[in-house]
């Protein structure tokens, strides 16, 4: 029925012309802010960076941004599977294979604010709803120089619409599953105050998220049900100074695909600050942040046949986190100058209650806090109209302390009370950058650098399971150290845009989870056990190609690989897994964009992703099989306020495997779903 409207739509709105062809606008560089913490087009910057532009997502079919992101090929998640149905702590995001899992090794911004989760640094990705968005940047390589802590393979930051004038914008849809949202936006300006208002919508019946031949009556649809409320208010008394003030709250409700296991979480955040321009050419900013935040999730024992299931884990996590930052910048000839300071505080726990055969065996509690602080300096040298140096230098203090644990009653050979000692760590990230315009059509680009992530709250004190598969926390761990480097060649011919990147990165450290020959504390009978441990060396090495060609007016085809070899190197107290690919890091990954904007007619966007085999563990004994989806959006205006969308995800509806456990059940990626929908603006 969906269908029978769109085509009805597409072909009888009167007034519109069949058959012609809108002129392709003028092609210009963005502009980024997120490489340098300047702004500089993006052509300009020494980094290797995408844009994803508003335009970009209103032709995309996907309604979530984590769906949305896996357009470019170097992004991925621990798992395979959307957030919309994905357990929130699988939702750590890794760029160019650098080690995914709960926890991210990529920081993710909005408007310059972390919102990588304090307590375990997975990312809530529906709390940042689509319409208002004004462009993501995404940022490969190593990024703690400016960013610190969590940028270790990069950075995603996401800029919002800001409130410049009168405007609004309403999209709704419904598609299968009993897919449900709704996202509303507006903008008001009145003298020197600007107000922007978003409130989004989704909610979802979900589908069986187990394969069909080992489903039991167990297995339930995995739904998703979410709110977000945005709010933004700027303060600009004059031209060279404003104020603001922001805030969102997120509810969010799952079953996460069977009865008894299921995750909500609650928060609320809010942002101040300021930015002011001096009459030396001086410019400063000071955002100061918070956020609270209740998270539940449940964990069951499941019989082998999927027809009944125990309660194994009911946790608790709540967390509150605090942060600022001050920089200053200012241009001195040749010289761009940047300077800062960055502080954040996090403090969270892990409050489980302990089940077997029905019954309720003991409560464990353990958390900590964690106190961060840096202070970096840059300098952007441009050496003639040839070449541009950025150095960059930054030191980070790390000090986590308070950490705990109790056990009521203890399980055999874990004291009832334990005090964690404190760990301090001081941490530099350099990075030197060199872009070279061999030729107006022709960029070369350099860069080396070190970053670093510690381990979260989660990782050092929190158990999770996944069916019969335990993985146990680890108060010990070190943080992550990568150092690497990447080189760039850039071609523009006529219509075609081609880069090349080859990189190299090294991490000691790196936090695996690792399967463990015997059975630890936590892990009951009969569990397959794994600890989250520091191994010594892992390394990834590899090269991506974005191509982007625009043939005729109207068409555009944006083409990207990358190659990632990721390996355990050295693991001095787990041999076995030298050699052995990094968990959850597939090969290849192949993305394909087709988009036709025809206003007149209809406008359309395919996208194609293939991702290569890869495994499931860290002793590359579970593999997932390779997979190829297909999305697709049709969208034709009706008048100058509106249009009307058919959104196709999972077009050719192929199964695909996302997660597999050691007794063989093996989880699967969604479905096709349709959805249409419509959309208006003023």
């Amino acid at each position: 029925m969906i269908l029978g409207l769109f085509l009805l739509a597409l072909v009888a709105w009167p007034g519109v012309g069949w058959g012609q062809v809108a002129e392709a606008p003028a092609r210009l560089e963005p502009v980024v802010v997120t490489p340098g913490r300047i702004e500089q087009r993006a052509g300009e910057a020494p980094a290797s960076v995408t844009v994803i532009t508003a335009d970009d997502i209103r032709h995309s079919a996907n309604v979530a941004l984590d769906d949305l992101l896996r357009q470019v090929p170097s992004f991925s998640l621990f798992r395979r599977s959307s957030s919309l149905v994905g357990h929130p702590t699988t939702q750590g995001v890794s760029l160019r294979g650098i080690g995914p899992s709960g926890a991210s090794r990529a920081l993710v911004l909005v408007d310059g604010v972390p919102i990588n989760d304090p307590f375990g640094g997975w990312v809530p990705w529906s709390r940042v709803p689509l319409l208002g968005i004004e462009q993501i940047e995404v940022v490969r390589g190593g990024g703690s120089a400016l960013w610190g802590n969590g940028a270790l393979g990069g950075v995603i930051n996401i800029i919002t619409r800001r409130p410049t004038e009168r405007s609004g914008a309403l999209e709704a849809s419904y598609g299968s599953y009993d897919t449900q949202n709704f996202d509303l936006f507006a903008r008001e300006v009145l003298g020197p105050f600007r107000l922007s208002l978003e409130g989004n919508y989704f909610d979802t019946a979900g589908y069986k998220i187990v394969r069909p031949s080992q489903r039991g009556s167990i297995d339930v649809p995995a739904d998703s049900r979410h709110s977000v409320f945005n709010g933004r208010l700027e303060f600009a008394p004059t031209r060279d100074l404003t104020l603001f003030v922001a805030g969102t709250f997120f509810d969010e409700d799952r079953h996460n695909g069977t009865r008894l296991q299921i995750n909500d979480t609650q928060s609320g955040s809010m942002a101040t600050g300021a930015t002011l321009s001096t009459s030396d050419g001086s410019e400063w900013k000071a955002p100061v942040f918070s956020q609270i935040q209740s998270f539940r999730s449940t964990f069951s024992t499941q019989a082998a046949d999927r027809n009944s299931e125990t309660l194994a884990l009911d946790q608790r996590a709540p967390s509150s986190t605090v942060g600022g930052s001050f920089s200053w910048s200012r241009r001195f000839g040749d010289h761009l100058l940047l300077s800062g300071v960055d502080l954040r505080w996090v403090e969270g726990e892990t409050n489980e209650g302990v089940f077997a055969n029905n019954a309720f065996v003991r409560n464990r509690v353990a958390g900590g806090e964690q106190f961060f602080s840096g202070l970096y300096l840059q300098d952007v040298v441009k050496l003639g109209r040839q070449w541009e140096i950025v150095g960059s230098l930054r030191g980070d203090y790390w000090r986590s302390y308070d950490g705990f644990r109790r056990d009521t009653p203890p399980p055999a050979g874990v004291p009832a009370r334990q005090t964690f000692s404190a760990v301090d760590y001081v941490i530099p990230s350099p990075r030197l950058a060199v872009l070279f315009h061999a030729t107006p059509s022709t960029d070369f680009e350099g860069s080396v650098y070190q970053g670093f992530r510690v381990p979260t709250l989660n990782e050092l004190y929190r158990v999770f399971r996944v069916r019969n598969d335990v993985t146990v926390a680890n108060e010990h761990m070190r943080p992550e150290r990568l150092t690497g480097g990447e080189l760039t060649a850039r071609q523009r011919w006529a219509p075609f845009d081609v880069r090349v990147t080859g990189f190299w990165n090294e991490v000691s450290d790196q936090i695996l989870n690792v399967t463990q020959s015997r059975l630890l504390p936590d892990c009951p009978a009969g569990t397959t056990c794994r600890q989250r441990q520091n191994v010594e060396l892992t390394r990834i090495r590899g090269f991506e190609t974005e191509v982007e060609v625009r043939p005729l007016p109207g068409w555009r085809v944006l083409a990207g690989h990358i190659y990632s070899d990721a390996r355990v190197v050295e693991a001095i107290r787990q041999p076995a897994l030298e050699g052995k690919r990094l968990a959850q890091v597939p090969a290849h990954i192949v993305t394909l964009g087709v988009r036709y904007d025809n206003p007149t007619w209809v406008n359309v966007a395919a996208n194609v992703r293939l991702v290569g085999r890869q495994f499931e563990d860290d002793l590359n004994t579970l593999p997932l099989n390779a997979y190829t989806l297909v999305d697709l959006q049709l969208s034709r205006p009706i008048a100058k306020w509106g249009e009307v969308f058919l959104a196709f995800e999972n077009l050719l509806n192929e199964t695909y495997a996302i997660a597999r456990t050691s007794d063989g059940i093996v989880s699967i990626g969604g479905p096709r779903l349709v959805r249409g929908g419509f959309r208006v603006t003023y």
